[in-house]
């Protein structure tokens, strides 16, 4: 007997499919659902080859359209050829017209949205008239969704007060799906690079989008700052995105060419972090903490800075890793060297990080499109 309050369909929504971590977190989440037998596919302004080849096995639809107020027309046309149960979205902007496009379809389709940064870092990052309506709109535009979700308990604080009384009731707290099954043998895997052999220096490990939320240069002037060691450590870090030249021109000023690299995008982070000696986060701001959590769980001591709002959370403020002031090169480099000191294995992390596995969020997310669908007398 088909269960009417789980969903068959399940269409996730962006504007664009790339390497990030609300991306990535819905990939998971989408394959994860796919597993468990439900019809999942993405939505993007433009498909790309590049947004293919993330996608992968997982259906990817394109809008044909260039900007975002260009798309709730389209979105909304989809949704009545479609009518997926359950549609979801990430992004402020991206939920707007996720809200509005399902609303003017006239279909049954279910809206949940998805928040995975504070609005209150992200108004100190985008300063724009844009990002300052768009938040204005959220109280009006939110009352259209059927469950919004907050991806931290930092991001659920940031969030309620801007919704209405009755809308506070449909925010919820999901963690982001972190740990797939197969990541352990992914941390398996054989990396052709001297700088992780057995034996080679240590190596100093930070992983993100190198833009400027995630400070990579404050962790390069900290790494410039330590001192002389008998096995001088490396720093690698890996990802892409608009600062690479500056970050290469501020290693190249330091004189750091020969101990620091960018080692640009990764398919694979495991198989580097099992090999790190330590991982470093020194992000401004996060909405949760994706790289901590995949860090912890290879096993290699970890430290943060203590931004808003998730590596808090997830370290239980210091339980199970190192939290340092955001912005303050000296602490960071002061708990660098403490950690080069005192290498050991972290099990406590470890069990930690096991608790974020995207099994669990699937869980978790089936359950809520369960509520949702039992507010509304099913699906179908």
């Amino acid at each position: 007997m088909i269960d009417r309050f789980l969903p068959r369909t399940v269409l996730f929504y962006l504007p664009q499919m790339k390497v990030g971590g609300a991306e990535i977190s819905l990939l998971r989440l989408a394959k994860g659902l796919h597993e468990r037998g439900v019809q999942t596919a993405f939505v993007t302004h433009r498909a790309d080859d590049a947004a293919r080849a993330l996608t992968g096995d997982i259906e990817l639809l394109s809008l044909d359209v260039d900007r975002s107020l260009a798309a709730w027309h389209r979105l909304s046309g989809l949704l009545r050829q479609r009518r997926p149960d359950v549609l979801v979205s990430a992004l402020t902007h991206s939920n707007i017209i996720a809200a509005v496009a399902a609303k003017l379809s006239g279909t049954r389709t279910r809206v949940v949205v998805t928040e995975h940064a504070p609005a209150s870092s992200m108004r100190q990052l985008d300063t724009s008239r844009t990002y300052r309506i768009t938040l204005q709109l959220v109280p009006w535009i939110y009352r259209l969704a059927d469950a919004i979700v907050a991806v931290s308990k930092g991001v659920y604080k940031d969030f309620l007060p801007m919704l209405s009384t009755s809308t506070q009731r449909r925010l919820t707290v999901i963690p982001n799906p972190v740990l797939r099954a197969n990541w352990w043998i992914q941390s398996q895997v054989q990396i052709n690079d001297p700088w992780f052999r057995a034996g080679a220096p240590p190596v100093i490990l930070s992983v993100g989008r190198l833009s400027p939320e995630k400070n990579f240069s404050l962790l390069i002037r900290s790494f410039a700052q330590l001192r002389p060691q008998a096995s001088p450590p490396r720093l690698a870090i890996i990802g892409d995105g608009p600062e690479r030249p500056a970050l290469q021109k501020l290693i190249d000023r330091l004189g750091l060419s020969e101990r620091v690299r960018l080692l640009g995008q990764c398919e694979n982070p495991f198989a580097y972090m099992r090999r790190a000696a330590m991982f470093v986060l020194a992000s401004r701001f996060e909405g949760f903490g994706n790289v901590l959590i995949e860090a912890m769980a290879c096993g290699i001591p970890v430290i943060s800075t203590d931004c808003p709002v998730g590596p808090h959370e997830i370290l239980e403020g210091g339980r199970y890793g190192t939290l340092v002031a955001t912005d303050d090169a000296d602490a960071l480099t002061e708990a660098i060297e403490a950690r080069l000191r005192d290498l050991r294995p972290e099990p406590e992390a470890v069990a930690r990080a096991l608790e974020f596995t995207a099994e669990r969020s699937v869980e978790d997310y089936l359950a809520l499109f369960s509520r949702v669908a039992r507010k509304a007398g099913g699906y179908r």
